[in-house]
């Protein structure tokens, strides 16, 4: 629904623009789809009219400080019976409360709902209703042609799209498929069988949605194959049949279909495949066109085998050409992201502020549940409180007693066994200059085994015993000249024999050699 709004909205901001360039007070600005901070800036100059789609606007609204909808004077909504489907119920209610209570409001719509007495009393005050016609009237002059598929040949649909098509409908045609992954199909079809093709669906971007619409306006495209996308807010002029691969899901959403061709008072084509499952659809139609004449039409089956025969031998095209298209459209999202990641990364660089979460509005549901954790929250507090207020003050002292005990016992369980190293710092002295003389160098022939262990229980710290070096001096206390930053960084020879075989320990060489032999005997 939003690619429907966003699309509607580009096309009025044109058609304003064009009827309204000799008037230099006038200021418009678009907000679907297109860039953020162009939108803002156009917004902070005061425009007089801004066409939008609903979740842009709303993110605006919270977003943009210089931006609000207190002196609207007129609210315009289109597909006003889309506007009340359950994505966009909130945004509504958001909308309506955020705009000026004195103001006019127009809804429009080709097909009237019972949502829209809904929106309208909601919105509207003293509301007055105006029909062009019934709500299931379709154009005069439009023809529509029905062929049925029978029950076991719903596969043939492909085959009859492709064979009118490009034996009889071969420029300005639109022909609505059911979802993303047969529009993508049924472009690479049509253009393997020599056809101008493009495509509308929501996978898209909005530049590439714009870009196909604009090229089959120009003539550039013979052949429009789209969803739903484009079945509303589209005035394509020149546009002579819509071709419907599968039926819609309601009359309404029929109706708006084959409502691209036959404006104006021009003449238009429909031509609908319905197979065994659609005919009450089929039935609706019937009933509410009973002053309209319809047409069965029929395909020659020779002809459907043969399109079938020859989209067969396409397979293995048709699927590389539709894997190389979604390993580009990844490749895309990937550089997408990663241009993101490093404007984000320069700008923090370069000493800007990291960009702020931008905010958006809660839905109902969400504030329910907010309100609901809140509320329980609150009512634990106050329980803990009565709770506390209701204990004795030996109770609460017995209870800190109790917490003591359960930390002083933690405490000695965790530094039970404990070892740490004691280290000394010697401050050697040497020969040098001025009164203190230089410092000596530590010895870099120190290693870890040199430092003494001291272990540190329950009962404190227990002193380790002395060791001694002999030296030609005579008994020297260890440490005398090492520091321990030189013995744990030491690259000797002894050092990293000690750190490769482990400790000189007699015990523990027998064991290391016992091991050894045990494993080359297995």
């Amino acid at each position: 629904m939003k690619n429907y709004l966003a699309t509607l909205a580009r096309k009025v901001q044109k058609i304003r623009t064009n009827r309204h360039t000799d008037r230099s007070n006038l200021k418009f600005e678009i907000s679907g789809g297109l860039d953020l901070k162009a939108q803002e800036a156009a917004l902070r100059s005061g425009p007089d009219v801004v066409v939008a789609t609903p979740g842009r606007l709303i993110d605006h609204l919270h977003n943009s400080p210089s931006f609000n909808l207190a002196s609207i004077e007129v609210l315009v909504l289109d597909e006003a019976d889309r506007m009340l489907e359950e994505a966009f119920r909130d945004q509504m209610n958001e909308l309506i409360r955020l705009c000026a209570e004195n103001r006019q409001t127009l809804l429009f719509s080709a097909t009237m709902t019972e949502e829209i007495d809904e929106l309208a009393s909601m919105s509207l005050k003293k509301p007055v209703k105006i029909f062009i016609n019934e709500n299931t009237d379709t154009a005069l002059k439009l023809r529509q042609e029905f062929i049925r598929i029978r029950a076991g040949r719903e596969t043939d649909r492909e085959s009859m799209v492709a064979a009118l098509v490009t034996r009889t409908f071969q420029t300005n045609t639109i022909v609505f498929v059911r979802t993303k992954k047969d529009c993508q199909r049924m472009q690479i079809l049509l253009g393997l069988l020599g056809i101008k093709v493009g495509q509308m669906q929501s996978s898209l971007t909005q530049g590439q949605r714009i870009e196909s619409l604009s090229k089959f306006k120009k003539g550039e495209i013979d052949v429009l194959v789209s969803t739903d996308l484009a079945s509303r807010g589209l005035d394509i002029e020149g546009v002579q049949t819509v071709i419907n691969m599968n039926m819609p899901k309601s009359i309404k959403q029929y109706i708006h279909r084959v409502g691209r061709t036959a404006r104006a008072g021009k003449a238009g084509r429909s031509i609908s495949l319905v197979g065994e499952e659609e005919r009450k659809l089929l039935k609706e139609i019937v009933n509410s066109n009973a002053d309209r004449t319809l047409k069965q039409r029929l395909v020659a089956p020779e002809v459907v085998e043969a399109y079938r025969r020859r989209i067969d031998e396409l397979e293995e095209t048709i699927q590389q050409i539709d894997e190389e298209d979604r390993a580009e459209k990844e490749l895309r999202i990937a550089e997408a992201s990663m241009a993101k990641t490093q404007h984000a990364l320069e700008a923090v660089e370069n000493g800007g502020a990291v960009q702020e979460k931008r905010v958006w509005m809660m839905k109902e549901s969400q504030v329910e549940k907010q309100r609901k954790r809140d509320e329980k929250r609150q009512m634990k507090i106050e329980a803990k409180k009565k709770a506390h207020a209701a204990k004795s003050p030996e109770d609460i002292a017995a209870e800190h007693e109790a917490a003591f005990h359960v930390r002083s016992a933690k405490r000695a369980r965790l530094s039970k066994n404990r070892k740490i190293r004691a280290v000394v710092e010697s401050t050697g002295t040497g020969k040098g200059k001025g009164a203190g003389g230089l410092q000596k160098k530590s010895n870099a022939k120190s290693s870890l085994r040199d430092i003494p262990l001291v272990n540190v229980g329950a009962r404190g710290v227990q002193k380790s015993k002395t060791s001694f070096q002999k030296t030609s001096g005579g008994p020297k206390k260890a440490g005398g000249g090492k520091g321990f930053t030189s013995a744990l960084a030491s690259v000797s020879r002894k050092s990293v024999k000690a750190a490769r075989h482990g400790p000189e320990d007699s015990k523990f060489q027998k064991a290391r050699v016992a091991h050894r032999m045990k494993t080359k005997k297995r």
